[in-house]
């Protein structure tokens, strides 16, 4: 995952969060966007677990390690 895609992923879980939150947001959407907010903040933890295991893997950036 590059740092592009990592952001818009992120940006989606910011969205989600302030959907879930809106008044009008019935039980069903709530529902629906917490699970996704789960579902996007576990594929980033995975990103994040694998670039701690190998950090010269060129992390998010998907580039080169250090030389």
């Amino acid at each position: 995952m590059d740092f592009f895609e990592a952001s818009a992923k992120l940006e989606r879980i910011e969205l989600l969060a302030r959907i879930a939150t809106i008044d009008c947001a019935n039980l069903k959407d709530r529902t629906v966007a917490l699970v996704w907010i789960s579902e996007m903040a576990e594929e980033m933890q995975d990103v994040v677990r694998n670039e701690i295991k190998n950090p010269q893997s060129g992390g998010l950036s998907g580039g080169r390690g250090f030389q």
